[in-house]
């Protein structure tokens, strides 16, 4: 994106919206919640992949102090019994362990993709503040020239008060106009002290810090109309659109493998065992020490003649077609989402360019009346409605210049995109 500077420089230390959302999410508690469990779903991944790859061993050690046949209390390492054993599950039809990795791996995208998702969110947030403190500062410099221009006003009816070219219900106005400015300057000012509050309180910085924002607009860079290949790219990058995906997946599985288990279970099976091993108490290497096996095993489940078989069979095909249905219904959404939002954007644009007219044409008629009134030229009324239209068209503009900038960052947020990064 090419960057603009805003309207008011910002020093070296004050925030872009890249820098300041960088801040709000290292600052963020709910960031770190997501990481944790982004964290805690990649180990349960690799240890769902240790379990089906390698056996599970267990190492055991046993001593008998008493029994009926020796009364003595005793500690003798020649009673230790020692053993170690392997155990694989080869296959399982309803709960194999192809199916443990992939239930795994699918819990894992899900909760990487939710780390994207908070972070997406997390940026948008910061953005609203980011921009809310902006357009309060804007707002506060267009209320204090506004200001400016009704004290030039009430000074200059004071003085043609004097001359005799204006009447005292003029400068009674006139003053009135000058302490409505004065109300509207802190009006202004208090809204941009709120502003900054809002925006301290995402990076953890005191509510009354002083802060600088560099605003940089993307609006030079929209081509009209917007691609309408754009509503290809969210329906396959979406991240809300790709965890549903995962979901659905993960619905398909608990299908299969709830129709699987009404089915007689299938489970193959490989074991090692060795006893006496001679770490503290006697060994032996005598025939069948080690035992090896591979044993197969058929189990016939029919809770009540398989009625429960058949209710947890029809409870999965109906989450299945919940989660299939969600996901249509889901699609559908996007699709008028992204093209409500190409038009609203087109919309905003055009706005904005018909604002940053009207605001140099209001300013331009303003300075002239301003001066045609210094020579007792131009009526209080005509100036007064000028003043008032250039105060309405500069906030106009602020907001315009927010909105379209929100606007294209949730825009690429609708398609997938990093806005983080």
């Amino acid at each position: 994106m090419i960057l603009l500077a805003a309207a008011a420089p910002a020093r070296a230390a004050g925030f872009t919206a890249r820098s300041y959302i960088a801040a709000a999410l290292a600052a963020s508690p709910s960031m770190k919640s997501a990481e944790e469990s982004f964290r805690q779903a990649e180990s349960s991944y690799k240890t769902a992949l240790l379990d089906a790859a390698l056996p599970s061993l267990t190492l055991g050690l046993g001593e008998t102090f008493y029994d009926n046949l020796d009364t003595r209390l005793r500690l003798d390492r020649n009673d230790v019994a020692s053993s170690l054993s392997a155990s694989w599950n080869l296959y399982d039809s309803v709960y194999s362990p192809a199916r443990r990795i992939k239930d795994a791996r699918l819990d894992y995208e899900t909760a990487k993709l939710s780390l994207l998702k908070a972070k997406q969110d997390e940026a948008l947030k910061a953005m609203a503040r980011f921009y809310a403190l902006y357009s309060a500062r804007q707002r506060t410099v267009i209320a204090k020239a506004n200001l400016v221009s009704r004290e030039r006003q009430y000074k200059d009816t004071n003085e043609q008060y004097n001359s005799g070219t204006r009447s005292r219900i003029e400068v009674t106005q006139s003053e009135g106009d000058k302490l409505q400015g004065e109300l509207s300057v802190a009006q202004a000012e208090a809204a941009e002290s709120k502003a900054l509050m809002s925006f301290n309180e995402l990076i953890d910085a005191d509510p009354a810090a002083g802060q600088e924002v560099e605003v940089s607009t993307m609006a030079p860079e929209i081509q009209l109309p917007l691609p309408r290949e754009d509503v290809d790219r969210a329906l396959r990058d979406n991240l809300s659109l790709r965890m549903q995906r995962l979901s659905l997946e993960k619905a398909r599985l608990a299908y299969r493998s709830s129709v699987n288990s009404a089915y007689p279970r299938l489970s193959v099976d490989a074991s090692w065992r060795k006893t006496a091993l001679g770490l503290i108490g006697p060994g032996s290497s005598g025939p069948g020490n080690p035992s090896y096996a591979l044993s197969a095993s058929v189990s016939f489940p029919f809770g009540f003649f398989g009625l429960q078989n058949y209710l947890k069979t029809k409870t999965a095909a109906s989450k299945l077609g919940t989660a299939e249905l969600n996901l249509q219904n889901s699609v559908r959404a996007m699709k008028t989402d992204v093209l409500t939002s190409q038009k609203d954007i087109e919309l905003q644009v055009k706005s904005r360019q018909l604002l940053e007219f009207q605001v140099k044409a209001q300013r331009d008629t303003t300075d002239n009346l301003l001066s045609e009134y210094s020579l007792g030229g131009a009526s209080f009324l005509q100036l007064d409605s000028s003043q008032t239209k250039m105060l309405d068209a500069g906030n106009n503009l602020v907001g315009a210049i927010n909105d379209l900038d929100l606007a294209l960052f949730s825009y690429r947020a609708l398609l997938g995109e990093r806005i983080w990064e």
